[in-house]
């Protein structure tokens, strides 16, 4: 075979849904990459995410007081099992990417707007998920082992994420060490927590799903019960729910820059262009990026938003205004 195919699967999981007969596709691919990677033979690109990981904890490679800065401009509180229900993964992307930090500030606001307590570790690490996916088991298993001490010694039994990635990684692989909780995506919490709230029609949007929240964590209803909810018309586009086109970031391609032929982005992006919104709505960190990308590389005219920001500037345009302020008394 050829190796560079292998490197090529962004673990999406359309062949295995695909299949008629049921072969599964990824933990082959997989299991390919495990052996050439622990051989020294990962793709080249690979390499400065896995030093990332190994050298600071996150893919990034930034330091750690970036994520301290956030959590301190955020106003968080660091998780106590006997004050607060939810602790909330940051995650990579939540802890050091600033566009996204928008999406994580909304769920906050929404949070509390809803009565809901909460609070994040004092410190995280990625959960592995990149790792996981692109063969490197020994760095997953690492990163895996030292969150699960930190959820255990939090006494964490509620658990909820904006990143999909992080849902299926610390909601199904941590328990092959012996770690359960309850980890929702954001989409499905806050789905529960404003049924009974709505708003009359204002957009027509598209919602573009995450294969690791549509077909891998069977959520696609929720999203669009929250869009519907807070006003928007929802048109689909082609490949849709459970059966999304991916957007190009699974299995560490988020970090190849040289992919050949045309980006698999972009064609997603010319997918919910053509459904006439002038509004695209995500719910995944690495979708985010991909699509914004594809968007300027376009230069086209929509709006990108998450949809944690899109749900909190409707809740907060619905919000009854304050009254204003009555004269000043006389001195």
């Amino acid at each position: 075979y050829d190796e560079i195919v292998l490197w090529q699967c962004t673990t999406c999981g359309e062949w295995e849904q695909a299949c008629p007969v049921g072969v599964e596709h990824t933990p082959v691919i997989v299991g390919a990459q495990r052996g050439l990677t622990s051989n020294g033979e990962a793709a080249e690109y690979l390499a400065g995410t896995f030093n990332h990981l190994e050298r600071r904890g996150n893919i990034w490679g930034l330091l750690y007081d970036q994520r301290q800065k956030f959590v301190q401009g955020a106003e968080l509180e660091i998780f106590d099992a006997s004050r607060h229900e939810y602790l909330v993964w940051l995650g990579c992307a939540g802890a050091f990417e600033a566009d996204f930090q928008k999406s994580l500030r909304a769920l906050f606001d929404i949070l509390r707007a809803r009565g809901v307590t909460f609070g994040v570790l004092a410190r995280e690490r990625c959960t592995g998920d990149v790792a996981k996916r692109t063969g490197n088991e020994l760095l997953f298993q690492e990163l895996a082992q030292q969150n699960i001490a930190e959820f255990t010694e939090a006494k964490a039994t509620k658990i909820v994420t904006s990143c999909p990635h992080c849902l299926k990684t610390i909601g199904h692989d941590y328990q092959n060490f012996g770690f359960h909780a309850e980890v929702v995506h954001s989409a499905t919490l806050v789905e529960r927590l404003t049924r009974g709230m709505s708003m009359p029609g204002a957009d027509t949007v598209t919602y573009h799903d995450p294969c690791y929240l549509g077909r891998y964590a069977d959520t696609h209803e929720e999203p669009r019960e929250l869009l519907g909810r807070f006003g928007a018309r929802v048109a689909e586009p082609v490949r849709t729910r459970d059966n999304p086109f991916c957007c190009g970031a699974g299995g560490g391609l988020l970090f190849e820059e040289h992919e050949s032929g045309k980006r698999i982005s972009q064609e997603r992006f010319e997918q919910l262009q053509a459904t006439g919104a002038r509004t695209v709505v995500m719910a995944c960190p690495f979708c985010s990026i991909m699509l914004k990308g594809a968007q300027a590389s376009a230069n086209a005219d929509l709006q990108m938003t998450d949809l944690m920001s899109y749900v909190d500037a409707r809740m907060k345009a619905a919000a009854p205004a304050a009254p204003p302020a009555g004269p000043a008394s006389a001195s």
